[in-house]
């Protein structure tokens, strides 16, 4: 491949970030999944994953995006998609799984919604 890997995590108002660059195959996903660890209990009020920089995703992406989001459900915060590209729109809409995720245009629309869900899921 092509584009280097790279994941960065950073926490802003208890809604960690994770930016997502480059080519994802077995071989990088492994970086992204540890960055999409939720953290059940650190206080975080749930996890934003900008993929805007994706230029290459396959199943085992896919995979580690459905175990993050099963991750996030059961410690009972938000995972949010920001910046959706067409490579990943395309795999997610290929294996129908779309409606699994909660998907925004920009990283700030992300965060507010991540806030929103976190709220939500205090108040019941």
């Amino acid at each position: 491949m092509g584009v280097e890997t790279e994941v960065t995590v950073t926490t802003v108002d208890e809604v960690r970030i994770v930016q997502a660059v480059g080519e994802f195959d077995p071989d990088g996903d492994e970086s992204l999944a540890e960055g999409l660890v939720p953290g059940a209990g650190g206080g975080l009020a749930g996890t934003v994953l900008d993929v805007a920089k994706v230029t290459f995703a396959d199943s085992s992406f896919l995979h580690t995006l459905l175990a993050a989001k099963a991750e996030h459900d059961r410690a009972g915060v938000p995972l949010v998609l920001a910046q959706v590209p067409p490579v990943v729109e395309r795999l997610l809409a290929l294996t129908d799984v779309t409606g699994a995720f909660d998907l925004t245009p920009d990283v700030p629309t992300a965060v507010a919604l991540v806030r929103v869900r976190h709220d939500e899921a205090r108040r019941r």
